[in-house]
């Protein structure tokens, strides 16, 4: 029987607060059953993860704790780590993304798409808090959402319907540091051109049987709307830096970061085992079977947009599948670090 090649990735649980039991149902547990699976049928199979370092949430849990993001990321990387060696699980590499190979890899992705013309600037509106004196990324501000009207919407995607927001959208939006109301102010950003993209991801996903059911219809509801430019920076002062001169201080947006994390973890671990090039035979190699096992919340990443951003850069691997799992509930609510509604 001819050897398999399997390159196996959870998602990167924020580093902001401890491993809870829905990360555990959700991506990593299903995970390390099929990779010791895969193991025992003597498959060529490589583990990978991290934690995500970047974004909102670290800073969030920064000022409320009364530290800095480094020591955040520093404190909860550790905690993490130990949870998922005490657990058993079997990562063959648990990188991190505050690391210098990442923002290479990352700062690499950006200025391959750039120079392909992939990322446009534009001048935007976006929500400013007069009392903060900063302007609000993501979950920096919650409102009611646009499209399901649920209230407690970020202001970079809705958790109940799954959609990406224009924050200025959001009804009766919140500063979430001081709870006032945020005003309009014009800013700088690069935006993906993710709509360029659609029919070669629609005809790729839709020739995908064996995919979960939910992915293939959360999917195909994107593609119904339309894929639009999306925003790929963001105005914070933590994060990878944007290798731009003309940048003035900006940041990548940590979805574009993140799921980048699985290629720089890869790296990291190639340059472990004393051969740096190792990892292309897991990434730029079409007969490696990418496998990202997520919660259902992270489908459009996973599905839509990192793929587009590996058709942008080339060479690279498609994801074979993307097994979403369903929430953990507890009396109605998912669990939630941010939230703090955990076991």
């Amino acid at each position: 029987m001819k050897k398999e090649r399997y390159l196996v990735t959870s998602a990167l649980p924020y580093a902001n607060g401890p491993i809870h039991l829905g990360h555990i149902a959700g991506a990593y547990l299903p995970a390390d059953i099929f990779v010791r699976y895969q193991r025992l049928k003597k498959q060529d199979v490589v583990f990978i993860c991290g934690t995500d370092e970047h974004g909102v949430p670290i800073t969030i849990t920064a000022k409320n704790e009364n530290s800095t993001p480094q020591q955040v990321v520093d404190k909860y990387y550790k905690i993490q780590k130990t949870s998922f060696e005490q657990l058993g699980i079997s990562f063959d590499n648990f990188s991190r993304t505050s690391y210098k190979l990442h923002y290479e890899t990352s700062q690499e992705f950006f200025l391959t798409l750039y120079n392909k013309n992939y990322l446009v600037e534009k001048k935007i509106k976006q929500f400013y808090c007069t009392h903060d004196k900063m302007f609000l990324s993501d979950r920096y501000v919650e409102g009611i959402c646009p499209h399901c009207h649920t209230p407690g919407a970020r202001g970079d995607q809705c958790e109940a319907c799954g959609k990406w927001i224009e924050q200025t959208t959001l009804a009766e939006p919140q500063c979430k540091l001081c709870g006032n109301a945020p005003e309009i102010r014009e800013t700088k950003h690069w935006f993906f051109k993710f709509g360029e993209f659609q029919d070669r991801l629609k005809k790729w996903i839709n020739g995908k049987k064996d995919w979960k059911e939910n992915v293939i219809n959360f999917c195909n509801g994107w593609f119904n709307e339309g894929l639009q430019d999306r925003a790929v920076t963001r105005d914070l002062d933590w994060g990878v830096p944007v290798p731009l001169d003309e940048a003035n201080g900006k940041v990548l947006y940590v979805w574009f970061d993140a799921p980048i994390g699985y290629i720089s973890s890869t790296k990291e671990w190639a340059q472990k085992k004393g051969d740096p090039d190792l990892w292309k035979k897991y990434w730029m190699d079409k007969n490696t079977k990418l496998i990202h096992f997520i919660g259902k919340d992270n489908i459009v990443f996973h599905a839509i947009f990192f793929p587009a951003m590996l058709i942008g850069c080339d060479n690279y691997v498609m994801p074979e599948n993307v097994p979403a799992n369903e929430f953990l509930n507890i009396e109605g609510s998912k669990l939630s670090t941010s939230k703090n509604y955990a076991i």
